[in-house]
C-alpha cells in the first residue's frame, strides 16, 4: 500500500526524516512483484489484500494488461475458496467486472461477459445489505454492463447515477472513476463536449483524492485527444452545477421497484 501510494501521489523517493516507520522499512524489497511473491509464499492474506490494492492502481493508470494479469490471479487464488469473505473481495469483484466488460468490448470473448456477470450478481446481492456503501458501485457495473450491450440510453443514465451516488457517499475515488469511466463513453459516442466535463471532474476528484499522477494522465490524454480544442475550465465543488436533476437518479430507483 506504501508503494502504491507513493506511485498514485507521484513521490519517487522520500527524504530520510520522511522514511516511514512502520516494520516493512526494515525489508528491502526491488519491488512490488517481489512484494506479491513473498506474500503469496507466506500469508495468502497479505496476498490478497496486495493484489487487491495492485489492480486498483493498475486500472485507475488504465494499464488495463495489468489489471487483468491481477484479476486474473485474484480469480485464480481466491474466487472459489471456501472461507469467508474478506472484505477486499468486494473491491476484487468490482474491478474483475470493470477490468473483464472492458475486454469483452475490445474482444469480443464471451467467457470475459460470463465473469464481469457474475460479479456484477455479486454485487447486486451485496447491495442489499448496504445501499450507502453499494449504489455507486452497482450502478456503475450496471452502466459498463449496458454499455457493453450496446444499450448507451440506460448506460448514460447508469454513469451519471452512480457518480452522484458516489458524490452523496463520498466515495471520492469511485466517484473519479465513474466519472473518467463516463467521459471514455461519451467520447465514443461522438459527444465530445459532454465527455470533457466528465474528465475534468474525474480530474478534479483525483487531485483532490491525492492522485495527481493519475489526474496528469487524464489531462495528458484529453489535451491529445481535443489538441487545440481544449480548454481547462474552472472546476465546480458542486456537482449539480454540472449535472442537474439527473435522469439517472430516477432510473436505479424504478429498476430497484422492477426487481
Amino acid at each position: 500500500l506504501y508503494n502504491i501510494l507513493r506511485e498514485l501521489k507521484g513521490d519517487e523517493d522520500f527524504p530520510e526524516e520522511e522514511e516511514p516507520s512502520f516494520p516493512l522499512d526494515k525489508v528491502k524489497f526491488v519491488n512490488n512483484d517481489d512484494i506479491m511473491k513473498a506474500a503469496l509464499e507466506r500469508d495468502q492474506a497479505c496476498f490478497h489484500t496486495i493484489l487487491s490494492y495492485q489492480t486498483l492502481k493498475a486500472f485507475v493508470c488504465r494499464d488495463m494488461e495489468s489489471a487483468l494479469k491481477f484479476t486474473d490471479l485474484y480469480c485464480e487464488h481466491f474466487l472459489t475458496e471456501a472461507l469467508q469473505l474478506r472484505y477486499t473481495s468486494i473491491y476484487n469483484e468490482f474491478y474483475e467486472a470493470l477490468i473483464t466488460f472492458y475486454f469483452m468490448r475490445q474482444t469480443g470473448e464471451e467467457r470475459y461477459w460470463v465473469r464481469g456477470e457474475n460479479a456484477l450478481s455479486k454485487m447486486r446481492e451485496w447491495s442489499v445489505h448496504s445501499d450507502w456503501n453499494f449504489k455507486n458501485k452497482l450502478l456503475l457495473l450496471e452502466a459498463e454492463m449496458h454499455y457493453t450491450q450496446k444499450d448507451f440510453d440506460k448506460a448514460a443514465l447508469c454513469y451519471e447515477a452512480s457518480i452522484r451516488a458516489a458524490q452523496e457517499h463520498q466515495f471520492l475515488h469511485e466517484e473519479a472513476i465513474a466519472s473518467e469511466l463516463a467521459g471514455i463513453f461519451f467520447l465514443e459516442r461522438g459527444l465530445h463536449q459532454k465527455s470533457q466535463s466528465f474528465f475534468e471532474h474525474s480530474i478534479k476528484c483525483y487531485e483532490k483524492w491525492g492522485a495527481s499522477v493519475v489526474a496528469k494522465r487524464i489531462e495528458d490524454s484529453i489535451r491529445n485527444e481535443f489538441g487545440s480544442d481544449y480548454m481547462r475550465h474552472e472546476p465546480t465543488d458542486d456537482l449539480r452545477m454540472v449535472y442537474v436533476d439527473t435522469p439517472g437518479e430516477h432510473y436505479y430507483k424504478k429498476r430497484q421497484l422492477d426487481n
